[in-house]
């Protein structure tokens, strides 16, 4: 009987142990799936700056069209990839990981006899892979399905034939996500991708370093004059013939806002058709004052835009507007 008894005990903790384990696994089940629900992923990372062997896999994986058609690198740290599909699209597909942050940027040219239908197919079919392949390899947390919904309303509320561009930008934490577009040069109705971006914050304040001496040459090849360290106090003094100049000017951005409509004397100061999306307002802040700005958006948040930094602006004399085209941080 005891010898039942202990062999009745052993079953019975088998058994136990035996519903502890599904329990358990019926857990992490449950927790992956609800993740997955969520957009959280477990998820491949991949080394940057990405190889051939890499991006030929997910390629294949994803059962995309695209193909490598050659490979460049500038400078250490960084791998460029040109690639093309079955339509002849071309993209370039740039990584890098180093002392200037992580990205990955893909930039995109479309063939001279692309097609109005030909465009719409490649938008519908193409975009949200492009995103997907693009988080997969950065390894970001941006929820893609979330922010393709959040794409797809910001496109809603323009009109291509209206609004040339388009400039699209997401922040999570740390990383930053940008989508550049251009009305289709074959049919304005719609918008052709013209770059995919997503990088640390590092990568994107260094970006935004490197604009300078393209936004100094261009203004030097345009007759456009640079007015260097002005203070707030002195833009209000400015007194020249000349429609626009630019200005560099060191200080700090406050009360920044979304726009609600479109302001009119920024919409006929500027060539091109803004859209109130694009814009903040602020107030560019230095020792000697605060004057009211117009901002370039920006994924940049209101603490980041709070710091000290060298603002790069077109100041339009005639209705004193003042528009930040990008700042960076003061070293």
């Amino acid at each position: 009987m005891e010898c039942i008894n202990k062999n009745f005990v052993t079953i019975i903790k088998v058994f136990i142990t035996g519903v502890v384990i599904l329990a358990i696994l019926g857990i992490i089940t449950i927790f992956i799936n609800i993740n997955k629900n969520n957009g959280i992923e477990e998820t491949t990372t991949y080394e940057f700056p990405l190889q051939r062997d890499v991006i030929e896999q997910v390629i294949d994986e994803e059962q995309l069209t695209w193909r490598i058609v050659d490979k460049q690198s500038f400078i250490e740290d960084q791998s460029v990839f040109s690639c093309r599909n079955n339509d002849d699209v071309f993209c370039s597909l740039n990584t890098y990981c180093g002392d200037k942050g992580r990205f990955i940027i893909l930039q995109f040219h479309f063939p001279q006899d692309y097609t109005s239908e030909q465009i719409q197919q490649f938008n519908q079919k193409e975009w949200l892979n492009i995103l997907e392949v693009a988080c997969k390899f950065y390894c970001s947390s941006i929820d893609t399905n979330k922010a393709y919904k959040e794409f797809l309303s910001y496109l809603e509320r323009r009109d291509s034939a209206k609004h040339e561009y388009g400039y699209f930008t997401k922040r999570i934490d740390d990383t930053h996500l940008t989508v550049n577009l251009s009305s289709f040069r074959n049919d304005v109705c719609h918008y052709q991708l013209s770059a995919l971006r997503i990088m640390n914050n590092k990568a994107y304040e260094n970006m935004a370093a490197s604009r300078v001496d393209g936004w100094k040459s261009y203004s030097v090849s345009r007759g456009i004059r640079i007015i260097d360290d002005i203070n707030v106090l002195d833009i209000r003094e400015i007194e020249t013939e000349e429609q626009l100049v630019r200005l560099i000017v060191k200080g700090y951005l406050k009360d920044i806002k979304k726009l609600k409509k479109m302001p009119k004397n920024l919409q006929e100061a500027l060539s091109y058709h803004p859209h109130k999306d694009d814009y903040f307002t602020a107030k560019l802040t230095d020792d000697t004052g605060s004057i009211d700005v117009f901002l370039i958006k920006t994924s940049l948040n209101s603490s980041e835009l709070g710091q000290n930094r060298n603002h790069y602006i077109d100041y339009y004399v005639k209705d004193k507007l003042i528009i930040i085209n990008f700042s960076t941080l003061n070293e």
